[in-house]
């Protein structure tokens, strides 16, 4: 057994109080990964079974990832973008899930060379599309919108699951989905209105980026409102109006315009599924570095590789990931977990793994008042003595915490997001009422909001994504149950016996004995008229 194992439980037990006091609904807006909690009613004996399920066991194993393309994009970047969907495409073979890609390559329009396909079968088509060459332009806003409606119009796939992967030197002088520019006039040896890539020196006198992006894109953002549509033009068409010369500061250029354009919509889609921005490294780069500048914005200044989106796409969590569960307890109800081997059972992509119960340690140190009633585990012990996950029951919580009977689930090993991990285990409603009536109502996920029976107060996740970044604390639905305490039976009438029994013959039977007694007399009647006549 190793020490480290337990490490982040004890981490956990600092921050936990602070997140069961507070509300589901101060979580909800910051729910982010996928999962689920289930409960079956009650049986007879007053049990429940609960399912912890991550990622939630009702969502189809199916992703979507979209690439969208510069035409700049190098070489090695396409060969990266290959070795990542093929690693995938293995990394699935032995599973129920899907991915499915799409391709968008922009030049100064968006071309959609390859729709959403199958990654398991359609990995040659996929390759072809992301080879494909394509010059003249360069529109990011359009290449977004594209690859934006593109994921929007799978409404099979939840938003959790879409990917957009944006790939570009940032050198863009065009926006919209019918390329368009901005007839903003200088001097080179004569007014000019064209657009491109040098407009930007022409107007802040350098190739590089702003300092500061934001302040950057509210004064953009200011001039784009006062202006509106005003200069547009289609690129390559008729100039109907230009600004003036001498109030070229104050005006938005196209590449102002084009880079204010795509980092709103980069921004839109990024609220709704995964986004990610990825320089090109074009030729162009060293010439107007302002265009990798601004891809680093977009990228909030993190350092975004293959490695790390392929591990986004196919891993929900990662090792350290935290479960903690507490029982269902007021002063009207009391469940409690059943704390046997027998009755849990930890399932991977259906596959059900060893439970074992194993003795505590005892070195660990835990809060004062706390220890660990039981400890359980998942599956098979690997070379440093450690096992893929952990369960932890405190059957008297955490005193100092006013935290009640719980338990901690431990994940020391990544969860994909296509082989689901769903534990099982059981509490008993120990207090029943006695008095006729239904107690409770049924909701077997929590969704209906009922406030009472719950099987449990709470049980949080604490994630850990797959760069090791702890999240923020997660909480899950709460089931309820019900129960039906049936009214006793009338009671049963006390029948006499002996001879009080031949005298008290039921109403029916006298009136058949009745109906006998004539039929002998007339047939001893007849008898006797028969033997006189002889």
């Amino acid at each position: 057994m190793k020490k480290r194992v337990f490490s982040k439980l004890l981490s956990v037990l600092l921050v936990l109080a602070m997140v069961l006091s507070v509300s589901t609904a101060a979580f909800a807006a910051e729910w982010n990964t996928s999962k689920s909690k289930t409960a079956t009613n009650l049986d007879s004996d007053y049990m429940s079974k609960v399912t912890l399920s991550l990622p939630a066991a009702e969502e189809k194993l199916v992703s979507d990832v979209v690439f969208v393309l510069d035409k700049s994009t190098s070489p090695n970047v396409g060969e990266q973008i290959l070795t990542m969907l093929k690693e995938l495409q293995e990394q699935m073979d032995e599973t129920q899930a899907a991915i499915h890609v799409g391709v968008v390559i922009f030049n100064k329009v968006a071309n959609v060379v390859c729709p959403l396909t199958d990654l398991a079968t359609g990995y040659d088509t996929i390759a072809a599309a992301i080879e494909t060459k394509i010059e003249s332009g360069t529109n990011t806003h359009a290449g977004l919108l594209a690859g934006k409606a593109m994921l929007d119009a799978d409404t099979t796939v939840d938003a959790s699951r879409k990917y957009l992967v944006f790939v570009s030197d940032g050198i863009s002088y065009m926006f919209n989905e019918e390329p368009t520019a901005v007839a903003w006039t200088f001097w080179a040896d004569a007014e000019k209105t064209w657009a491109g890539p040098d407009n930007w020196s022409s107007k802040y006198g350098t190739t590089e980026g702003p300092e500061d992006w934001d302040e950057w894109m509210g004064t953009i953002a200011a001039s784009v409102e006062e202006d509106g549509t005003k200069y547009d033009y289609p690129y390559g068409g008729t100039i109907t109006e230009a600004t003036p010369l001498a109030e070229q500061n104050n005006h938005a250029m196209s590449i102002d315009k084009a880079l204010y354009l795509t980092a709103q919509t980069y921004q839109e889609i990024a609220q709704e599924y995964h986004c990610y921005a990825v320089p090109a490294g074009s030729q162009y780069m060293e010439s107007y570095p302002w265009g990798p500048a601004f891809m680093e914005y977009l990228a909030d200044g993190e350092a975004v590789d293959f490695t790390t989106i392929r591990n986004d796409i196919f891993y929900l969590l990662d090792a350290g990931s935290v479960v903690v569960d507490e029982m269902g307890k007021t002063d009207a109800y009391d469940f409690d977990f059943v704390d046997a081997a027998d009755d849990m059972t930890l399932t991977v992509g259906g596959e059900a793994l060893a439970v074992t119960s194993i003795p505590v340690p005892d070195d660990i140190e835990m809060p004062e008042g706390t220890s660990i009633t039981s400890l359980y585990v998942f599956g098979e012990v690997d070379a440093q003595g450690v096992y893929p996950y952990y369960l932890a029951y405190l059957k008297d919580g955490i005193p100092s915490e006013e935290i009640g009977e719980c338990f901690m689930w431990i994940i020391n090993v990544p969860v994909s997001q296509f082989s689901p991990v769903q534990l099982t285990y059981t509490v008993k409603l120990m207090n029943p009422q006695t008095e006729p009536g239904t107690y409770g109502a049924y909701d077997a996920d929590g969704s209906k909001g009922y406030a009472e029976l719950y099987t449990n107060n709470e049980a949080v996740l604490f994630p850990v994504d797959t760069n090791g970044m702890e999240g923020e604390p997660e909480v899950f639905g709460k089931p309820t149950v019900s129960y039906t305490v049936e009214a006793a039976p009338p009671p049963v009438e006390n029948h006499p016996t002996g001879d009080a029994a031949n005298m008290a013959m039921p109403a029916g039977l006298a009136a058949v004995s009745a109906v006998l007694i004539v039929v002998v007399a007339v047939l001893l009647r007849n008898s006797k008229k028969a033997k006189t006549e002889r």
